[in-house]
Parts: structure tokens; C-alpha cells; sequence
């Protein structure tokens, strides 16, 4: 997902000294401080984030160091925030309908067979929710992720019941992807149907209620 151009408005004339406050401590003060204030207007409740809790942050930081820092927090407060993941949504929405976001669980309608031809599989592919072709190579242990501009993740993969996999976090060297998951991050995913050359996954994050649901298409 781009980042919004409105969320960094106030940015560039941040400079300072660096500094060891925890990302996920602030960004959890900050998801509060956005759902407290939803009866607002964007542009102020955007406005408020920046001046209670990003610019006093990278005040923190080198000038050198702040655009890592920003990826760094934006990313993390995405991971973090179902509220400022809905307002993204809101905002941004998907280019095609890749993902979709739900108000409830669906209804489990994949086979044993086609979970079993699923697990035989080592090629696929997604598309990000901007509309970029990432592509997946899977075996017994890891989940490889390639994206667009040539970047890598590794997760471990496990399947952990009849039609529901974990992603665990390695490493990665794409921004995105290594802002917004640290070491250890664990993702669940679980098969909902199979269509004539995609599965729908819902992905869910522990802890949290969002619903989304995507494509895993298969070569």
C-alpha cells in the first residue's frame, strides 16, 4: 500500500538525535489516540498524530536517520492499528478486487482434495493491494516472497490444521515488508475456496479482528 502523502505533510522539517524509545509501545498510544479521535475531521485527526506523537519521535533522530525511522513507524503503526489500516482502506482503496475486506468470516467451502492439491504446490503468486504481481515459491519449511522490484521475504511455513497455515516472519529486504513485520511476527491464513485458478485465503492478524480475504492464484 503507497503511503499517504497527507500522513508525512509535517516531516521534512523534523531533524535531532537518536534514540531507543520502542516503535510498537508508541505506535499502540498512537492507534489509540486515532480511534479516540474518529469523530474528526481526517486532516485533524492526522494533524494531531503528528504533533502529539511522530514529530516529538524523530526529534529524536540524525537527519540522515528520519526517512528509515518514517518508514520504520508507518509501517509498524499499519500492523499495529486496525483502525488506521480501516482508514487506509478508506482512503486508498484496492485496485481490483485481489482483497477484499470483510464484516464477517466466511463460510469454509475448500475440499480435502483441494487442500491436498493446494499442500503439492511450490509456484504461486499474488497480487500486493496496490496491484503488484508478488510471487511466492513455497516447500516444506519456508514461504519465498519476490516482489515487483526484485526484493525478497523468507517466512517459515507451517500448516498448523486441516486448511490453516502460519507465515513466520525471517527476514526481508523490501521496506515494506521488513517495516512492518519484525523477527517472529506469526500470520495465520486459512483456505476458504478454491476457484478455477486462485484460492481465496482470509488472513488474520492474532490479536485482532480484522477480516480480509485475498487470491493465491496457482500456475
Amino acid at each position: 500500500m503507497k503511503k499517504i502523502n497527507l500522513i508525512f505533510f509535517l516531516f521534512i522539517s523534523v531533524f535531532a538525535l537518536a534514540q531507543n524509545e520502542n516503535i510498537d509501545s508508541l505506535t499502540i498510544k498512537m492507534c489509540s489516540n486515532f480511534k479516540q479521535t474518529i469523530h474528526l475531521n481526517d486532516s485533524v485527526r492526522i494533524k494531531i498524530l503528528n504533533e502529539e506523537f511522530i514529530i516529538p519521535y524523530l526529534d529524536k533522530f540524525s537527519e540522515k536517520d528520519r526517512e528509515k525511522n518514517i518508514d520504520n513507524l508507518y509501517f509498524r503503526f499499519q500492523k499495529n492499528c486496525q483502525n488506521f489500516r480501516e482508514y487506509l482502506y478508506r482512503v486508498d482503496p484496492p485496485k481490483s478486487d485481489n482483497w477484499l475486506s470483510l464484516d464477517k468470516r466466511p463460510q469454509v467451502k475448500v475440499t480435502d482434495k483441494e487442500i491436498s492439491q493446494l499442500k503439492k504446490l511450490e509456484n504461486l503468486y499474488y497480487f500486493e493491494y496496490a496491484g503488484e504481481k508478488t510471487i511466492v515459491k513455497t516447500n516444506s519449511k519456508y514461504w519465498i516472497e519476490t516482489f515487483a522490484d526484485g526484493t525478497n521475504s523468507k517466512l517459515y511455513f507451517n500448516w498448523i490444521s486441516h486448511n490453516k497455515f502460519e507465515l513466520e516472519f525471517i527476514e526481508s529486504n523490501n521496506v515494506g515488508r521488513k517495516n512492518f513485520s519484525k523477527k517472529g511476527d506469526k500470520y495465520i491464513y486459512e483456505v476458504v475456496s478454491k476457484e478455477k485458478d486462485y484460492f481465496w485465503i482470509l488472513v488474520t492478524i492474532p490479536g485482532q479482528a480484522e477480516i480480509l480475504i485475498f487470491k493465491l492464484f496457482f500456475k
